[in-house]
């Protein structure tokens, strides 16, 4: 991850990339795009660029199961 990718985005930015100026519609906004944030004390969402940029709605499981063929089925 990059310096800039760790950034914080800004409060204008915010506003910005979700087209609305009331924090609960962003909030929403984020929410329904999967990008994860936290609610800061004045109700505003705070976010990463790399949150923005790789959501978790559209991350890749890393699962650690293994998967077998069916042996039956040879």
């Amino acid at each position: 991850m990059t310096i800039e990718q760790s950034q914080i985005i800004s409060d204008a930015e915010i506003e910005s990339i979700t087209g609305y100026k009331t924090p609960t519609k962003q909030c929403q906004c984020l929410k329904e795009a999967g990008v994860f944030y936290l609610v800061r004390r004045d109700g505003r969402p705070v976010t990463t660029w790399q949150h923005f940029n790789d959501p978790i709605l559209y991350r890749r499981s890393n699962s650690t199961e293994s998967i077998e063929p069916n042996f039956e089925g040879l």
